[in-house]
């Protein structure tokens, strides 16, 4: 029997985007948090509308003001989570945690740690990388599917590499090295860019994937039983993940002996992955017990937003309002709908800020 967590989660996160692998913990966070019996909303940052933020794949409702308001009433203390994307002071929450997935202020100059900061890594090198002397912990989440990423059949002959370097290439305008030269490149977010079913089929067939930089793309391979082969460069000079996965199915440089070794490995990186699947479930448990029980003790005296923004226009409105005719025209008849829009036009109780009827 799931156990009940009454004050909430706002976690804030960009809209969902499969190629981002850290966007997409945010977001499996929030499910996995409403999966344990606990409450978590995805504060949408910058605001974009619903239907095209949305994570297809997660629990992870969206925040709204009525959601921020009852919380509020009902002295519900929100407990809100920060990638290190988001500007800290921007907000002056109840209780605060700091998400690091990845090296805090690598990609993006945030406010510094604090004293009075929450602070949580997605991984070991992250935490390990923390200069401020306070109490922090790991939660390391794997989101990629290990149902869909799968080894291809018994007795596939592999041959060939294919590699990637996102943010190496595209990014830092980086040259890549001869050793992938003529190879396949995966990359991401580009109008010919590859489907998923697409990369999956290139690291069931390949031999090796040359990858640039941290990527969820590495762990994918792997699990389909391709190796994966770092090229350290001076934009990655460590694997995030390396602590977690234990480097089973990875060299790092394309030495001889690294490629032998990844080789040698990549067949018990599954079950690795499959522990530490297990082990997020626990470790999310675990953040749920503790911040719930620091919660008790503070009095939620100052509503997070006292005013949520939301992107409204005319055309929206009109659109979103020739729909919903639309549809209760269908659902109660013309005739049933138009005595329930003479009582209500009677009664004054038509609003269209917040409903339409």
């Amino acid at each position: 029997m799931k156990k009940n967590y009454p004050n909430p989660y706002y976690i804030i996160a960009p809209p969902y985007v499969r190629t981002s692998a850290g966007i997409r913990v945010l977001y499996k966070l929030a499910d996995m948090i409403n999966k344990a019996g606990g409450s978590a909303f995805i504060y949408l940052r910058p605001r974009s509308y619903h239907d095209f933020a949305a994570s297809p794949m997660d629990v992870a409702p969206f925040l709204t003001q009525k959601t921020i308001d009852y919380h509020f009433n009902n002295k519900l203390t929100p407990i809100v989570i920060y990638p290190e994307t988001i500007k800290v002071n921007r907000f002056n929450p109840p209780i605060r945690i700091r998400y690091l997935l990845n090296y805090d202020n690598l990609l993006f100059k945030n406010d510094p740690l604090s004293d009075d900061d929450f602070i949580i890594s997605y991984s070991k090198n992250i935490s390990d990388n923390i200069k401020i002397n306070i109490p922090h912990s790991t939660l390391f989440i794997p989101v990629s599917d290990h149902l869909f990423f799968s080894p291809p059949p018994d007795g596939t002959i592999r041959s060939g590499a294919c590699y990637y370097a996102g943010k190496f290439k595209y990014k830092f305008k980086g040259k890549t090295f001869p050793i992938t030269d003529g190879l396949v490149e995966i990359t991401r977010d580009k109008l010919f860019s590859q489907t998923p079913y697409e990369i999956r089929k290139l690291f069931r067939s390949c031999e090796l994937f040359y990858c640039y930089e941290d990527s969820a793309l590495a762990l994918e391979a792997k699990l389909c039983g391709c190796p994966t082969v770092w090229l350290p460069n001076k934009f990655f000079h460590s694997s995030l993940g390396s602590h977690e996965v234990s480097g089973l199915g990875s060299a790092w440089g394309y030495s001889a002996d690294q490629i032998l070794y990844a080789k040698k490995t990549v067949s018990l990186f599954r079950d690795r992955y499959l522990e530490l699947l297990l082990n997020s479930n626990d470790r999310v448990i675990e953040l749920i017990n503790t911040t719930q029980q620091i919660s008790k003790s503070i009095i939620y005296s100052e509503k997070f937003l006292s005013k949520l923004p939301i992107r409204v226009n005319l055309i929206s409105t009109l659109v979103g309002f020739m729909l919903f005719i639309k549809d209760s025209i269908e659902d109660r008849g013309l005739l049933e709908l138009t005595k329930i829009i003479y009582k209500r036009v009677l009664s004054g109780r038509i609003n269209f800020t917040k409903s339409y009827f």
